[in-house]
């Protein structure tokens, strides 16, 4: 089976965690990469984006910078015809997330968006409980999501534009894929109502929202004000009992859910779009529609 060599833009925590991801995975080794910060890392760094991207050893690319410039290296790599992982948010507009969208469209190449609950074990269990009918009729969704700061201990170093309202804030860097979630389990989500409240530099404090999928109501509650980086309970309430993800990957139901998938899953589902075949990774579709949501939530 081919190995794809990959070409990573945007070296902060994400990005070399995925480097390490990549280089792990017999399928799969990094050829080069690119960050203005020009950071510690064991492969080549190129003098920027189009660089790496147009390196003819690579065949595919990840970026994981700031959601303003992810329209530009899509553009590159549409241009370039290779594939593309765009780390999330998909685009910090709504016009920016429909260009990237239409870009891999127009020139062919596969492209998702690096939500992990497309393949992450607690995601998959809770969506065969779902789909078996187990709970019964479903009667209501919740997430509620505290953080004892923002940005978070660990992203201290990714810059400032985390804490700014233009692209940061909590809700596009993580109520982002609770919606991409319930949009994946329960079909694209209508906006009901929102209510935010803004810090001093323009960010979210606090958010409420309610989104419809047909008669279930979603309803969400974040805010900074928690005793840790991450206290989210996602959960999923039917006639018959409830399911949930505590913490990204603790599931929590009474009954059984099934058995784990292995941890290289996402991976694995990158390995079969690069290579033609049927995937559950996010699509640009999908990226699309949560910014739509989130960006409506933060208008």
């Amino acid at each position: 089976m081919k190995r794809y060599g990959f070409g990573l833009i945007g070296l902060g925590v994400m990005g070399q965690e995925m480097a390490d991801l990549l280089n792990a995975h017999p399928r799969f080794c990094v050829i080069a990469g690119f960050d203005p910060t020009h950071p510690k890392v064991p492969f080549p760094l190129l003098a920027d984006a189009a660089a790496v991207v147009n390196h003819p050893e690579v065949d595919a690319v990840y970026t994981a910078t700031p959601p303003r410039v992810h329209e530009s290296i899509m553009r590159l790599a549409a241009t370039a015809k290779k594939p593309i992982l765009c780390e999330k948010p998909l685009a910090h507009t709504i016009s920016s997330a429909r260009t990237c969208r239409d870009l891999a469209a127009t020139s062919g190449i596969a492209a998702a968006v690096n939500f992990h609950f497309a393949t992450r074990d607690a995601s998959q269990r809770m969506e065969r409980v779902i789909k078996s009918g187990a709970l019964g009729k479903l009667t209501r969704v919740h997430l509620r999501a505290r953080f004892q700061q923002w940005p978070r201990s660990w992203q201290s170093g990714a810059g400032a534009w985390l804490a700014e309202p233009e692209e940061g804030g909590f809700t596009r860097e993580v109520v982002s894929h609770y919606v991409f979630l319930a949009n994946r389990l329960f079909g694209p989500g209508e906006l009901q109502q929102t209510a935010t409240k803004r810090g001093g530099n323009g960010t979210e404090t606090h958010l409420k929202a309610e989104i419809a999928y047909g008669a279930l109501p979603f309803t969400l509650d974040a805010a900074i004000g928690g005793d840790r980086d991450d206290d989210i309970r996602f959960a999923v309430t039917g006639e018959k009992g409830e399911i949930a993800i505590v913490d990204w990957q603790k599931l929590e139901y009474a009954g059984d859910a099934g058995p784990a998938l292995p941890p290289t899953a996402h991976l694995d589902a990158l390995a079969d779009m690069l290579d033609g075949k049927p995937h559950r990774l996010a699509t640009l579709d999908e990226g699309t529609r949560v910014v739509e949501l989130i960006e409506a939530m933060l208008d």
